[in-house]
C-alpha cells in the first residue's frame, strides 16, 4: 500500500473521529476542536505561564497585597486583547480557574467583590468593563456579590507611554467611592485584568480604606511590566 493511499485513510479516520467525538467547541485561539466545556486546547494552554505570586503596592504609608494569576505575555495577552477591545467575553472564561487557583493558593478572605472603574469615554466605546466581567466570573465560583463602590472621579491621560512615576502621578485622587455603606468594616476584593504599575489599584484600594473598608486584596489575571 502506498504512503498516498494511508494518508488519505488517516486523513478520513481523523475526519471520521472528529465527526464523531467533537463537540462543535472550538479552541478561541486556534480553533482545534474541543471536549464539551473547554475553551483553550492543550497546546495553547502550554503557552500560559502561571504567577501566583505576590505584589506589595506599597506608597503613601499604605500597603496592599495584589496577586496575580498568570503572566502578560504570549496568549494570555492575545486573550486579554479581544477581551477587552473586541467584547469576546469567552476570552475571560479561559482565566477564571486560574484566578480560583490564586484565591486558593493564597487563601484570600473576602466579604464582597468590586472592580476597576472604567472611564466614561472608555464605557461608552467598548459598552462594558471587562473588570466588571471577571469579577461577576469570581463571583459566580465564590457565591459572594460584586459590588459597584468606584467610579472615575476626573479625567486622566492614556497610561499607554507614560513613565512609571508619570503613571502614579497621573491617577493621584481620580477615583471616589460611590456608595460607602457598601463596604463599611468589608474585606473587599478588588479585581483588575493587568498589573503593571500598580498605581490603578493602589488609588482604588486608598479610596475604600478612606471610606470604611477594614482590608482590600487585589486579584488581576496576569502581571506584566512596564
Amino acid at each position: 500500500m502506498g504512503n498516498g493511499v494511508i494518508k488519505y485513510i488517516k486523513y478520513i479516520l481523523k475526519c471520521v473521529l472528529n465527526l464523531i467525538y467533537s463537540t462543535g467547541e472550538k479552541c478561541i485561539l486556534c480553533g482545534k476542536n474541543l471536549e464539551e466545556g473547554k475553551v483553550l486546547c492543550t497546546n495553547c494552554i502550554r503557552d500560559i505561564k502561571v504567577c501566583n505570586n505576590v505584589v506589595k503596592l506599597t506608597h503613601e504609608n499604605y500597603i496592599f497585597n495584589c496577586y496575580s494569576s498568570v503572566y502578560y505575555s504570549g496568549n494570555v495577552k492575545e486573550l486579554i486583547l479581544k477581551l477587552k477591545y473586541k467584547s469576546e467575553f469567552i476570552s475571560g472564561k479561559a482565566f477564571i480557574n486560574y484566578m480560583m487557583d490564586t484565591i486558593d493558593i493564597h487563601h484570600i478572605k473576602f466579604d464582597i467583590i468590586t472592580y476597576v472603574p472604567s472611564s466614561k469615554k472608555a464605557l461608552k466605546e467598548r459598552g462594558y468593563n471587562q473588570g466588571e466581567y471577571l469579577a461577576k466570573l469570581v463571583a459566580e465560583k465564590t457565591n459572594k456579590k460584586v459590588v459597584k463602590v468606584l467610579e472615575k472621579s476626573k479625567k486622566t491621560k492614556d497610561q499607554i507611554g507614560l513613565t512609571k512615576n508619570q503613571r502614579w502621578e497621573n491617577l493621584k485622587n481620580s477615583f471616589k467611592c460611590v456608595d460607602i455603606n457598601k463596604i463599611q468594616g468589608k474585606n473587599i476584593l478588588l479585581v483588575d485584568d493587568v498589573l503593571t504599575t500598580g498605581a490603578t489599584t493602589f488609588y482604588c484600594s486608598k479610596e475604600m480604606i478612606l471610606n470604611g473598608a477594614k482590608d482590600v486584596s487585589i486579584l488581576t489575571v496576569a502581571k506584566s511590566t512596564l
